[in-house]
């Protein structure tokens, strides 16, 4: 006899292994990034690579069916102060981010899915508010569900991950989910990393390994496990 599915990606399922996996654990999850300048040495899809990535892993772990990662951010690293990288970036209003967030909730309620997970890798502001708010507001909509939209550094220790720009945390990460994407030899040698000319917010990521983002996924991984353990047995 086959072991019952567990989880799955959603485009590669047929619709009995997709009711068979929402039986149970029906939880939907929904990655979301960016299509933006990550300096020369990371690819433009970080964002996204690393929530598609983290969304895997979580759904290997607890259950549940990934969605396609939805590629729509604002308020990209170009709109700060003294920052301009507006060439291999695509920037999306703030208005199309609340409606495509609400497409989503909206048609995901209709479905099985009780517990839906937007984990968005694009941290910039108020993108990451926007779309939390548009969960809190569907958590009072409907009593029967629960709407999740997080931040990978949202449930890691500020110790291990806090909110970056193709520093050593999101560097990190990319190295685990697509080493062969990232060059950090290209990075200089002879000088600081800044903002301003590399595109890097946050510590050096000249210092990134395969090794570390894994320890960052793995935590990520049991402490969102956790929440989502307690939301099966309220909501299932």
């Amino acid at each position: 006899m086959l072991e019952k599915l567990k989880w799955g990606k959603l485009e590669s399922l047929r619709p009995k292994h997709i009711d068979e996996i929402c039986s149970s654990k029906p939880i939907a999850y929904l990655p979301w990034g960016a299509l933006e300048y990550h300096g020369s040495h990371n690819p433009v899809g970080l964002d996204g690579i690393k929530a598609y990535g983290l969304c895997t892993d979580l759904a290997k772990k607890t259950g549940g069916i990934v969605l396609p990662t939805v590629y729509q951010a604002a308020n990209l690293i170009s709109s700060y102060g003294g920052v301009d990288f507006p060439k291999h970036s695509l920037e999306f209003s703030e208005k199309l981010i609340r409606l495509t967030c609400e497409e989503y909730f909206t048609q995901l309620a209709k479905q099985d899915y009780k517990i839906i997970v937007l984990l968005t890798g694009h941290a910039g502001e108020p993108h990451i508010h926007i779309l939390k708010e548009v969960a809190e507001e569907f958590n009072k909509k409907y009593y029967d569900k629960y709407f999740w939209s997080v931040a990978e550094f949202d449930i890691v220790p500020d110790e291990l991950l806090v909110a970056n720009h193709s520093a050593i945390g999101e560097t990190s990460l990319q190295l685990l989910y697509d080493e062969e994407s990232v060059d950090l030899y290209i990075l200089p040698k002879d000088r600081d990393i800044t903002l301003e000319v590399d595109a890097v917010y946050g510590d050096d990521p000249r210092g990134a390994t395969k090794e570390f983002g894994r320890k960052i996924a793995s935590t990520f991984v049991t402490n969102a496990d956790k929440k989502l353990q307690e939301l099966l047995k309220k909501y299932k």
